[in-house]
């Protein structure tokens, strides 16, 4: 068991790598609390490395402990890009309050999931069993012996002292239900994650999979489903090889209608990161117009590939265009110096949401003359009121070749006057405090 003597002198050790995240401190700056996550590598669980929860990581140590207190685990998986791990940490994890219900009444375990998704495989599945759907941060409630009986996602701090209250309430006087319902959940998590036996599949499987596809796609915006919206690159993926096996034109393909329109919309929208390439997670609206402003490694290669392969088989201009966009991103921005990739960037900067993303109308006035703030307003949509809390996200209300007709001008003068104000922008963001970045290495050693 660490030392409090280890443990401060751990947090002298990476106090220069690591900004200190909590609000307790002393009047030298210094943290009031130092838990057992000081002792870790892990870029998320060092953030939380000074909350007043006595954390541990994913140890027998841990798990012993709950066992000889008789007292149930609570479970918190994330990662350090996460907006709602961040909110959650601020509302809960850092207050005292809760932090005083949970070291009472429970030992708790941080993990990341980057470090081990074997662990969110298995405790995600139950969540998603339990509450029918899953995210993060995920919150689980385990026996003793890592068996869990409740969980969710993101709880406001007020729910979740409720919550604490009523599962400790339960642990004491329901037990032998709590450990019947603990051990129907174990089965039913080993059901869904245990291998099948591969088997040929039916025919007509995948006419049926496009079908199902065709029916949910969103014929108004373009993608699947409604807000919140995610790419769903397999989705498109699937429509995709469906148009290469189809010998009829592209234009009278119900599957291409359907991709095309999905990654127009997306192009155009704020999920698109019109300055600096790339894709922001999901879009929080219908119409792809205000991101989560997170963006993930594997978004980025998913998308480029589709949009790639959807050049291929078009041949449309702005296709080709955006993949080669998000992949300059990927190497200018999420490559790591070290060799590898930065796996994602954080959402939040300087306390807040998209703040590195967004532009007030008189920022955009004053690093744009008068002809190129004019264009910005016609093509990106820019205005004195916004679109996201009194700021702009960039976005493409028209299709480029539409705003070069309606401004009379030639496309290939679009083009250059456009790329001269998105070289200005960018230079003016890159100025701008820089939301999070990842700085761990992987399982396999390979920093990311």
């Amino acid at each position: 068991m660490a030392t409090p003597e280890a443990l401060r002198e751990a947090r002298k050790r990476k106090r220069e790598r690591y900004p200190l995240r909590t609000h307790h401190k002393d009047d030298q700056g210094e943290p009031l609390y130092i838990n057992h996550l000081i002792l870790e590598d892990s870029p998320y669980l060092l953030q939380h490395a000074h909350n007043p929860v006595d954390w541990y990581p994913w140890s027998s140590e841990a798990f012993v402990k709950a066992a000889q207190e008789d007292k149930p685990v609570f479970l918190s998986i994330g990662y350090s890009t996460c907006h709602w791990c961040h909110v959650m940490e601020d509302e809960s994890f850092d207050d005292k309050e809760v932090a005083e219900l949970l070291n009472r009444y429970f030992v708790s375990i941080k993990v990341d999931r980057e470090q081990r998704p074997d662990l969110d495989s298995i405790y995600m599945t139950g969540v998603q069993l339990i509450s029918g759907h899953g995210g993060w941060p995920m919150s689980c409630f385990l026996t003793p012996d890592g068996m869990p009986f409740f969980g969710g996602t993101y709880y406001p701090k007020d729910h979740f002292v409720g919550l604490l209250g009523q599962v400790q309430e339960i642990w004491h006087d329901s037990r032998e239900r709590l450990l019947e319902d603990a051990n129907t959940l174990d089965a039913a998590i080993r059901r869904q994650l245990t291998m099948t036996v591969s088997a040929d599949l039916p025919d007509g499987l995948v006419d049926e999979a496009v079908a199902s596809l065709l029916e949910q796609a969103d014929t108004e915006h373009g993608g699947f489903g409604d807000a919140p919206k995610f790419p769903h690159e397999p989705n498109l993926f699937l429509l995709l090889e469906e148009s290469r096996r189809d010998a009829r034109p592209l234009a009278q393909q119900l599957s291409w209608q359907v991709v095309s329109q999905a990654l127009d919309g997306m192009l155009r929208g704020g999920i698109y990161d019109q300055v600096g390439g790339g894709f922001h997670r999901y879009a929080t609206d219908r119409a792809w117009q205000i991101p989560h402003f997170e963006k993930m490694l594997y978004n980025q290669g998913q998308l480029a590939s589709v949009y790639l392969q959807a050049w291929q088989l078009s041949g449309h201009a702005e296709y080709r265009r955006v993949a080669e966009e998000t992949l300059d991103y990927v190497l200018r921005e999420m490559r790591s110096p070290h060799g590898g990739f930065y796996s994602a960037t954080d959402a939040d900067s300087e306390g807040l949401e998209g703040k590195f993303f967004v532009w007030d109308y008189a920022e955009l006035a004053h690093e744009l003359d008068t002809e190129a703030l004019a264009l910005c307003k016609a093509a990106y949509g820019a205005s004195r009121a916004g679109n996201y809390e009194g700021t702009n996200v960039l976005h493409l209300p028209h299709p480029l070749d539409t705003v070069a007709d309606t401004l009379g001008m030639p496309r290939h003068t679009l083009d250059e006057a456009m790329a001269d104000i998105k070289r200005r922008l960018y230079a003016t963001r890159a100025q701008r405090t820089p939301h999070y970045v990842i700085t761990s290495r992987s399982p396999s050693g390979m920093a990311w």
